[in-house]
Order: structure tokens, then sequence, then C-alpha cells
């Protein structure tokens, strides 16, 4: 018996322990009025969402980097806070159209120029042909015994073997390139996923953003919405005319903002923990009703991400870890992961120098007692962050929605997929249930309707969290079989 309340008495005195360290760090300082300083700056009306490409956005990125200077950080670079991410925003041709008959349909409401345009063909035949596609092994051709030469091929979306959105888009460059080999004037896809055609026209419409330039010399693809098509279908018509513009291309650049705290150790302060948030969000709705709310604030998706990066930059400048902290506030999330992406291929400092990243994103919050970790158990820092979650007396919960797959969802995955341990640190859920979804992407997320003090314990636990790892004695790795760990021993071998 004595032996038990021996263990019992010292388990305490541990405890005890650990929480006087904790309360001697900056990070045990953070108040709810400065973590809803930075919320309602950066969820603000002023900043109209914080739109990648727009006004609102390279608002925000000045408000952090100018916090990072005030804090003390060092600059990456020589000269600036700022990474340039070399956007370009694609708009499509201002007049277009295809008549078929006594039928014309209008480019953005009907059709989408998604490659080449600055073409004008008159009452030419259409080859309507399966998918327009021709397997490399020989083994599918939709080709064979059809020609296509002088006519316009007119295809459904994808190939037939791609289910998802992605690969049945990806698989369009093959098929321009076989449409072109075999002489067709120009290549028609019908989209037929079940999706509406808004979303079309906001993801590849006018506004459409990416690092790359859209091709608007080379061969021209439509894409076409399946509804209309029938409209000029193989038993409609045979011929029709195709007059559509070129893709106009824009410079639209913004910018991941960086900062870094050196570590206390001689030895250690060679590695580094990377601590991420992206701070961009939708923007806001180009047409509304006068008195409508239509700006999407962002307050939960992702400001509070970036309050708390904000706080652990202070607390971590002030009391620096051992380890190097580099500090990353993303631009281009809601677009597809593009400014993390950027960083990824374009890092400032060496990535096998990178033993962790933790980052912070998420739709809100339905637990004011937790804090949810996406990927924690498998990332060898589990123990650390528990810590840091119980230090403010909140509770860690890990991966608690695994069907939504939300690992490889956010920016964190960017970096597990160049072998770095990379979990996610978010706001207590339990489920995606009504208290997440009429706040996620919707006006009504503002920072009005925020729990401060909750967001602070939050805060606080990031940023020990952060401390703990970069003092860890020996790097975390990725758990043995995990699907990155591969890329983590080849990232470290050296």
């Amino acid at each position: 018996m004595k032996k038990y309340y021996f263990i019992a008495v010292f388990g305490i005195l541990a405890l005890g322990a650990k929480a006087q360290k904790f309360k001697k760090t900056p990070e045990s300082k953070i108040t709810p009025s400065e973590v809803e300083k930075h919320i309602r700056f950066l969820a603000s009306d002023e900043l109209m969402g914080r739109k990648t490409g727009h006004a609102g956005n390279n608002s925000a990125a000045r408000y952090i980097a100018e916090e990072f200077r005030s804090f003390g950080l060092d600059m990456v670079s020589s000269s600036s806070f700022y990474q340039l991410v070399p956007f370009i925003t694609s708009n499509q041709p201002n007049e277009g159209s295809i008549t078929g008959g006594e039928t014309v349909l209008e480019i953005n409401d009907d059709f989408l120029l998604m490659n080449g345009g600055g073409i004008a063909l008159e009452n030419v035949e259409k080859a309507h042909i399966g998918y327009g596609w021709a397997s490399e092994d020989g083994s599918y051709n939709d080709y064979n015994n059809v020609d296509v030469k002088g006519k316009i091929v007119v295809a459904q979306i994808g190939t037939p073997d791609t289910n998802g959105f992605r690969e049945m888009m990806a698989a369009s460059e093959r098929k321009m390139e076989l449409a072109k080999e075999h002489g067709a004037l120009a290549l028609i896809e019908i989209f037929t996923i079940p999706a509406p055609w808004s979303v079309l026209q906001k993801n590849f419409g006018s506004g459409t953003i990416s690092l790359e330039k859209k091709d608007n010399s080379g061969f021209t693809r439509i894409l076409i919405n399946q509804a209309t098509s029938k409209k000029i279908g193989k038993e409609v018509v045979e011929f029709i005319s195709l007059k559509v513009g070129e893709i106009v291309n824009l410079s639209t650049p913004s910018n991941n903002v960086i900062g870094i705290v050196e570590g206390s150790d001689p030895v250690l302060k060679s590695e580094y923990v990377l601590l991420t948030a992206h701070f961009d969000h939708v923007g806001f709705h180009e047409e509304h009703k006068e008195g409508e709310d239509y700006i999407f604030n962002g307050a939960r998706d992702n400001a509070i991400g970036v309050s708390a990066l904000l706080s652990a930059a202070k607390a971590l400048s002030a009391q620096p870890a051992k380890r190097s902290v580099l500090f990353i506030a993303y631009t281009g999330e809601e677009i597809g992961l593009k400014g993390s992406g950027y960083y990824a291929e374009n890092p400032l400092l060496p990535l096998k120098n990178c033993i962790f990243n933790l980052n912070i994103d998420g739709a809100g919050y339905n637990d004011k007692t937790l804090v949810s970790g996406i990927g924690i158990k498998r990332t060898g820092a589990e123990a650390e962050i528990t810590r840091a979650v119980e230090a403010v007396g909140l509770k860690l919960l890990d991966d608690p929605t695994p069907e939504a797959g939300l690992f490889d969802r956010s920016d964190n995955v960017q970096m597990a997929a160049m072998g770095i341990p990379a979990p996610s640190f978010s706001p207590g859920f339990t489920s995606f249930d009504e208290e997440i979804s009429k706040y996620y992407h919707k006006e009504a997320d503002e920072a009005d309707n925020l729990d401060f003090v909750y967001l602070a314990k939050f805060s606080k636990s990031y940023s020990h969290a952060a401390r703990l790892i970069s003092n860890m004695k020996v790097a975390p790795k990725w758990i043995a079989g995990d699907k990155y760990e591969a890329r983590g021993k080849a990232l470290y071998k050296n």
C-alpha cells in the first residue's frame, strides 16, 4: 500500500512541478484581450474577407508582418518578412458564343473557356467521340476509325478509368493533345459530374487564381454544362459556330509572412520547429442587396489560428526555446493550399533542418473543454502536446472525425508530403455538427460570437506545445507504418 501511496504522491508533485514551469513562461501570460485584438482586426469588415489577391488580404499580411517586427522576430530573407507568391488571376473573355441552328450559348452562363481562345469558326462539323481519350498502352482509343480532322471534338469529361474530380480535370491536358494530333480545331468537354454550374463558374471562371498562367494562345478547350450541351447535341445540330476571345491573365501577387526566433541552444538552434496558420479567407459576395451581410469575415477560419500564431511569436521571442522557431502565416489556403505549397517548393530554410510543423486550422469549435488535434498521435510529439493542453486545463482529442480525412486537407499536408511530421492543432470540436456548420464559410463567422477566454487558453496551449517540442532532446518522428514515414526517413537520412 505504501508503494502505491508514494507513487501517487510523486505523480502529484511531478504534475505540480510542470504546472509551476508553465506559469513561469511568457505564454502563460497570454490574455483574452490580446487574442481578441488580433481576431477583431483580421475578421473586420474592412478586410473584406481577406481573399487572396485582394486588398484586404494584403492588409492582413501587413498587420502580421508588423506584429512580427514589434515582437523582435528576425527576417529570414535579408530585407522583408514577406515571401512573394506570384499568383496569376485568369479572366474569361468579355465576349464568346457557341451557335448551333437557332441556339446561341453565351460564355460564363453556358460554357467556360479553359484554354486557348482567340478563335472564330463558322459552321464547323462536330465529332462526338465518347471521352476523347486514348490510353498510352493502346487498350482504349476513342479515335479508332474516327475522322476528326477539321472538326470540333465533343467529349465527356474525364476518362473511362477516372472517378475523382481532380483526376478528371487533369486528364484534359492529354485530351487536348490527342484532339490536336488528330487534326481537330477545338475540344468541347461536357461536364457530367453532379455539381452546380455555379461551382464551376466560381472555380474556373473569371477571377480564378493560380500559380500558372492559363494558356491563352494554344489549343482551344471549352467546358460546357451537361444540361446546356443538349441544346447543341448530336441529334440536334450537326454544325456549330464558335467565336471566343482569349483568356486574360493578370499578375496578382500575394505574400506568405515569415519570421524566425533563433534558438537558445548553441547546437540545437540549427534545427527549427515550424509554426503555421493561413490568414486568407474566401472574401465577399460580388453581388448583394443593400443592408445584407455579404462579407465572409473568417473569424474562426482562420483568424483564430493567426491570433494563436502571433501569440506564440510574442511568447517565444520573449523567452526563446532551445531550437529555433520559424513562423509562417500562409496565403492562398482557401484556393487549394497554394501558399503552403509554394513555400514547400521554395523554402527559405533547408527543410531537412525542420524537425516538426505544428499547423493551426479549423472550422470553429463546439466543445470548449478540448483542443482537437489532427494527426498528433502519428507524428511523435503526442506527450508534449498533451502536456501543453493539460497545462491550461483543457483536454486533447486527436482525430475526432477520421472519416473526413482532415489531415490531408489543410496546409500541414504540404510539409508532411516533404517528410516533416506535421499535425494540425484546432479549437475543440467533436463532430461537424450544426454549431460548426452555421459558421463554416458563412457570413455569420464574426468575432462578436467568439469566446475569447477559451481562445486565450487555446493560444497558451499552442505556444507551450511549440516550446516543449522545441526543447525535446530527440526530434520527433513519424510513427512506424505511417504513410509519410518513408518520406521522413528520406528527408532526414543525412
